[in-house]
């Protein structure tokens, strides 16, 4: 979610700590997400709510599963 929300702001400095380790962690399984949805207009990004609904839904499937 953070680094979701600080996409938003176009000067972040992704380069320093731990701003590097949070792009770092989350990019991997966002651009899996970025692949398959287009940016809408070019700007905004909608795929990351695809992928906190793939991660409700494995959550629900494994909280269940118990």
């Amino acid at each position: 979610m953070v680094r979701v929300l600080l996409s938003w702001f176009p000067n972040i400095p992704w380069d320093r700590q731990p701003l590097s380790a949070i792009r770092d962690l989350c990019d991997p399984y966002l651009n899996l997400f970025r692949n398959i949805i287009p940016s809408v207009f070019d700007t905004l990004d909608v795929s990351p709510l695809l992928a906190f609904a793939v991660l409700e839904t494995l959550g629900s499937i494994l909280n269940n599963s118990r």
